[in-house]
């Protein structure tokens, strides 16, 4: 018998191994690992394996074969090859977490452990610009990576350390803010913040707050590279406070110095410039402007209508007795505040009458209704034409009617009109 006629014989085909086919039955699996004797057949160990269900003595197939290993060996079996299998792509899978954080969907960032995929988090939350699901990895990188690793991803990131940095302050978290602004070198922005909590978290508890506060100056507004600016205004206020200890009136809410001075101005407008509580003291003292003074004493007794200490301090009489004023306020800005508390019309037209400029006397003038000052101006511009037409908007028989009838009536005024 040649080669050929042997492989195709029907005995030789029952026990000889088949390379077409090589899917393994259920009863060839189950046999793996099956303990073999000696003299025992191949054959035999297959026959000996039940699988039956009722059959309680059967071997777990779970105790045989690892389910990795059984997973690889059906793969095999279908024709597959386990190398050709697609892999999950981590950009996709980045995508897919990312798109659960916007839509507000519940997902677990910890599947991302790599360094790649964590930054491809961020990146990716920031190129959507969605606040939260940039807060949301920034946190989770917190968890994550060692904190130093954070602040160097940050640090790149404005953006992410911006919401990063509103959240800690938000939450008041400052001694984590701290070591963050401090280890990415800045130190007085520290300082600041460590400043606005310990005001808000003192409330009226003046002794606490001086001491917290002068504690701060030391440990940090004294150190190199803080802005002087700041270090002056923390100065300031501790004086400040010294001062409010030393006036001794716990009855009063905490005050910031112009509330101080609003306060003073109110109750202790007579006292000298020796007392404790006079307005020009605690002036002198903090450092207030001339400007902050004379908007402060304005408002505060003209709500009171104590209109004859406004004129008194924004008023003055020349040497040829005329009236004038005097105040660091912008004269527009005067004017509009005191047409709001509605002084009076001589004082109005007192506060225009110093306008330089004629036109923008009369401008002023038409703004808020001063007749007479109106009357005036077009006078010395010689302009009867206007004054005539201004004439017929007045009441008829009225007393800046009767004016501007009378001035108009003036030989001495040559018009040019």
């Amino acid at each position: 018998m040649d080669d050929d006629d042997y492989w195709n014989t029907s005995e030789t085909k029952a026990t000889a191994l088949s390379f077409d086919d090589d899917v393994l039955s259920p009863q060839e699996i189950l046999a793996i690992g099956q303990k073999s004797y000696p003299g025992q057949s191949e054959e035999s160990i297959f026959s000996n394996v039940s699988i039956t269900p009722a059959k309680s003595a059967a071997v777990p197939l779970s105790s045989l074969v690892s389910s990795k290993v059984l997973e690889l060996i059906l793969l095999a079996q279908s024709g597959k090859d386990p190398s050709r299998q697609p892999k999950q792509d981590s950009e996709e899978t980045v995508a897919m977490t990312l798109k659960r954080l916007t839509l507000g969907r519940s997902c677990s960032l910890h599947v991302h452990r790599s360094m790649k995929s964590k930054r491809e988090l961020l990146d990716g939350a920031l190129a959507i610009g969605d606040g939260n699901a940039v807060l949301t990895v920034v946190l989770f990188l917190i968890q994550t990576l060692n904190k130093k690793l954070v602040y160097e991803l940050l640090s790149s990131r404005p953006v992410a350390l911006n919401h990063y940095i509103a959240f800690l302050h938000s939450e008041g978290k400052i001694t984590e803010l701290t070591d963050l602004l401090t280890m990415l070198g800045r130190s007085p922005e520290a300082a600041m913040y460590q400043y606005q909590h310990i005001v808000k978290t003192q409330g009226n508890n003046t002794d606490a707050l001086l001491r917290k506060l002068m504690n701060l100056m030391c440990n940090h507004f004294e150190q190199p590279g803080v802005e002087q600016h700041q270090a002056n205004m923390l100065a300031d206020y501790i004086k400040l406070l010294e001062w409010q200890k030393h006036i001794n009136k716990p009855e009063l809410p905490y005050k910031s110095v112009i509330q101080w001075l609003a306060h003073n101005c109110a109750q202790h407008w007579h006292e000298g410039a020796g007392n404790a509580m006079s307005p020009l003291t605690l002036c002198q003292r903090h450092k207030i402007t001339p400007l902050q003074y004379d908007w402060v004493v304005l408002n505060v007794h003209a709500k009171s209508a104590k209109w004859d200490i406004v004129e008194s301090l924004f008023t003055k009489k020349d040497w040829l007795g005329r009236t004038t004023v005097s105040s660091h306020i912008p004269i527009e800005t005067l004017l509009a505040r005191l047409s709001e508390l509605q002084a009076s019309k001589r004082l109005l037209a007192t506060c225009v009458n110093k306008v330089a400029g004629n036109d923008d006397r009369l401008r002023l003038a038409h703004m808020y209704k001063i007749h007479s000052v109106v009357i005036e101006t077009l006078a010395k511009q010689k302009d009867r034409a206007a004054l005539t037409n201004y004439k017929m908007t007045l009441n008829p028989q009225s007393e800046e009617y009767i004016l501007a009838e009378n001035t108009l009536r003036d030989t001495s005024i040559k018009w040019k009109n």
